[in-house]
């Protein structure tokens, strides 16, 4: 980027780097929720389903966790998948009043039908990089993310 105002190009959107990285995401969102929209999901409930693939059972808290949203983002995200028939909440036997998110027969089900499709649709996303710069990326983009967490506001 040819930068002729004493740095200010590199600070103006579009040309900057967060603005660039921000039309990336809404690109990759875009065509991802093509890719999903045969299985009537969106891309939080993709996320939702690969938690409880890993683990069925988990608490609302710890999907929150595991994706970095919302609390009251992942709870409707929950309330459309109980609609679907892609998961049921159930009270903690320990304690009743922590729900447990279990995937019923239908999301469990889904993952063998939508996993191959993610997986295919994701090599033709990164088809373009090689495994190293694959690598790489995910580890600079691990960094970044701890850093921007780590900076005071």
């Amino acid at each position: 980027m040819k930068d002729n105002n004493g740095g200010l190009e590199s600070v103006l959107a579009p040309d900057n780097l967060p603005a660039q990285m921000r039309v990336l995401v809404q690109l990759l969102t875009r065509r991802f929720q093509e890719v999903i929209l045969p299985y009537d999901i969106t891309p939080l409930h993709w996320g939702i389903l690969c938690c409880l693939w890993r683990e069925d059972g988990l608490t609302t808290r710890a999907i929150v966790d595991q994706l970095a949203q919302l609390g009251g983002t992942v709870t409707v995200g929950l309330d459309s998948m109980e609609k679907r028939r892609l998961v049921r909440r159930c009270p903690d036997e320990k304690d009743k009043r922590i729900s447990r998110i279990w995937l019923t027969r239908r999301g469990a089900n889904l993952e063998g039908k939508i996993v191959p499709v993610v997986k295919t649709f994701m090599g033709r996303i990164f088809s373009c990089l090689s495994e190293q710069e694959h690598q790489d990326l995910a580890r600079l983009l691990e960094r970044m993310q701890a850093h921007v967490e780590a900076l005071d506001s």
